[in-house]
């Protein structure tokens, strides 16, 4: 064999040997992922077992559901008429208290109104009582058209025969004064009551308070503002409330006192005080006007000794007016500017 022969083999050798590694190399290789590929499907088969023991408990507890389900409804037809039973007894109640709750809404109602009224009736009765101690809506205690006093004035004058004859007016009026004094007694108010808010609420009492002028008549006694009230209605009931008169409130730190007065025209006043047993006269006694400032101060000097020198005009109201001053010399100015 030549010197190329020997060659050749020795190449054919280099390629074996390299081949036999390159062999080796991928039997080894393939046996490596055989071998990982064992352990994968061994994890897949125990992972598929899992489940499959998963499936089973599920499928034996939706048999234990379904056998409950079959048990309600064997129970659910068994007591299907029972439950329809009771549905029906049911329904009946329902429309039992709907009913009996609609009649004691109505009910309800009936009271509310009930008291409602109740609340209105004493509210009503409230306010008249009070209305004699608390002096609110005063102009109503002047009642020129109230019966007993229309027959009171016509007893004694016999009405005004000529209204443009206003020395009968004077006349009259001077009559009808006379009457009050002698005929109604002065009499000192007793305790009156105070009705409270709320019915619940406590009685108080009054030393002071107003009659109306046909409680006056009845009784033939009343202190001042009821004599005053009673002769202001008189005189308007007898003039068919076409001339003024009012009731006229003087006041100080240890009394009070009401009598009449009858604005003149030219800003003249005539005082009448049945109570006090005064009046604005003449040197023979008959009714005089005299000017507002010189007779409210005449008048006022009259009761000084008695009621102390700090008395003064606080009111003045009739059927037409309740007008309040904080002095006598807002009640002159008030006068003057009335322009009668």
């Amino acid at each position: 064999m030549g010197v190329v022969g020997r060659s050749v083999v020795v190449v054919l050798g280099v390629v074996c040997v390299v081949l036999a590694f390159g062999f080796v190399g991928v039997v080894v290789n393939y046996t490596a992922m055989i071998s990982e590929k064992d352990q994968i499907i061994s994890m897949l088969k125990f992972q598929v077992m899992s489940l499959q023991k998963q499936v089973n408990e599920l499928n034996v507890e939706l048999a234990a559901r379904d056998l409950e389900i079959s048990q309600l409804q064997v129970w659910l037809e068994g007591n299907r008429t029972l439950l329809i039973q009771v549905q029906g007894e049911l329904e009946k109640r329902t429309l039992y208290y709907e009913s009996r709750i609609a009649s004691l809404n109505f009910q309800i109602t009936v009271l509310q109104n009930e008291l409602n009224a109740y609340r209105n009736s004493y509210g009503s009765l409230r306010d008249r009582v009070n209305q004699r101690w608390n002096h609110v809506n005063v102009e109503s205690f002047i009642t020129p058209q109230d019966q007993a006093v229309r027959d009171i004035v016509y007893a004694i004058t016999g009405g005004w025969g000529n209204p443009s004859d206003w020395n009968e007016f004077w006349r009259d009026v001077k009559a009808m004064y006379d009457w009050v004094v002698n005929n109604i007694e002065y009499r000192y108010d007793g305790l009156y009551p105070a009705l409270p808010n709320d019915p619940s609420g406590n009685l108080d009492f009054y030393s002071e308070m107003w009659q109306f002028p046909n409680e006056t008549l009845k009784l033939r006694r009343g202190d001042c503002e009821d004599i005053a009230i009673l002769l202001c209605s008189m005189i308007r009931c007898y003039s068919g409330m076409r001339c003024w008169a009012e009731c006229i409130i003087i006041k100080s730190s240890i009394a009070g006192h009401v009598a009449v007065q009858i604005p003149v025209s030219g800003y003249k006043l005539v005082i009448l005080d049945p109570a006090g047993k005064y009046y604005s006269r003449d040197f023979w006694g008959n009714i005089a006007f005299k000017d507002i400032t010189t007779e409210i101060n005449n008048w006022l000097n009259y009761w000084k000794p008695w009621m102390g020198s700090d008395v003064h005009v606080t009111r003045v109201f009739s059927d037409y007016i309740d007008k309040t001053f904080t002095s006598t010399n807002e009640y002159i100015s008030w006068m003057y500017s009335r322009n009668l």
